[in-house]
């Protein structure tokens, strides 16, 4: 079986949030991925590439490994469970034979992020649901006011740093763009100084996929106009040590993206991470993403103590 596939640009993100918006289970999702910049900006460790059947958006990441779906089909659909037939169900044949011929029957093969409303369906087609590393989702509220025992540490971090120096939170801009990105490459090598005997396990794995991290980064600095991200960057005792983005997933979730603070200034990223979330209190709920499976990240994430995990699944044929 063969597909048109067009090369995903930028200028696609309307098209891709459209179509988001337009099935069911997106409108009701907070799983930060169900968004066009956490996927656009890995465009240099991945090739992107998408096609339309039947009206359903279909995108593919390509890798030197094979070809996989980083979303299912997006585009509009029924009432689960309203038909014995469902369009998607006929999309999803689609690609998947796609995928398989693409592949050469490899176990590449696979369509990540399904969030769990869509799990028993698509295991009724015939596929095997594996759980992702789950999203962080939080109450912004607890995490702006930091109230109580359960927020001893992260409150008592942000009081430090605030009384140790002095601090500028400002819009990030793109002339902030070096500094920002020397900062990055000093926060990788802060975290490879770190012996690993002092670090948790999978610390090689965390500290390879920072260095991947590197191009995604970039391209946040250079293109957050265009992708509808809103940066901060905190300038301490004159010079940039931290900055962040993010993006609205929703009208009721946040999502923080990335952020990175020089990890020899205690308390600053609880600070940069409590005061991005208090400029967005209008939404009752913030995302993180996920841990990818680090256990240092997950520690980090936990300490803030968050309303859901938000699951996801990874589905490949049987």
């Amino acid at each position: 079986m063969s597909l048109h596939l067009n090369p995903l640009t930028i200028k696609d993100q309307f098209r891709l949030h459209q179509s988001i918006a337009s099935t069911l289970v997106g409108g009701k999702t907070p799983l930060a991925t169900w968004s066009f910049p956490p996927h656009y900006i890995w465009k240099d460790l991945f090739t992107y590439s998408w096609t339309e059947i039947d009206g359903w958006l279909c995108l593919f990441a390509e890798y030197p490994d094979g070809m996989f779906m980083p979303l299912p089909p997006v585009g509009p659909r029924s009432e689960v469970g309203s038909s014995s037939s469902s369009p998607l169900q006929d999309v999803l044949c689609q690609v998947t034979a796609f995928m398989d011929t693409r592949n050469r029957g490899s176990k590449v093969t696979r369509i990540e992020n399904i969030p769990a409303d869509l799990k028993e369906e698509i295991q009724q087609w015939g596929y095997t649901l594996t759980p992702k590393d789950s999203d962080y989702l939080y109450h912004t509220a607890n995490l702006i006011q930091l109230k109580g025992n359960p927020y001893k540490s992260p409150r008592a971090a942000y009081n430090r740093f605030v009384r140790a120096h002095r601090i500028r939170l400002s819009p990030y801009r793109i002339i902030d763009r070096d500094s920002c990105f020397a900062l990055f490459h000093r926060w990788v090598h802060q975290k490879e100084d770190i012996p690993l005997s002092r670090s948790g396990p999978n610390e090689d794995v965390a500290r390879l996929m920072l260095r991947d991290a590197a191009s995604a980064h970039r391209v946040v600095l250079q293109d957050y106009r265009e992708l509808g991200l809103t940066g901060r960057v905190v300038w301490v005792d004159g010079s940039i040590k931290a900055y962040t983005f993010g993006y609205p997933r929703s009208r009721e979730v946040f999502c923080i993206l990335l952020e990175v603070a020089d990890r020899s200034v205690y308390g600053l990223a609880q600070y940069l991470f409590r005061e991005f979330c208090r400029e967005f209190q209008q939404y009752p709920f913030v995302n993180t993403m996920d841990d990818s499976g680090l256990p240092g990240l997950a520690r980090a994430k936990r300490a803030y103590h968050p309303c859901q995990l938000v699951t996801n699944y990874i589905a490949q044929p049987s």
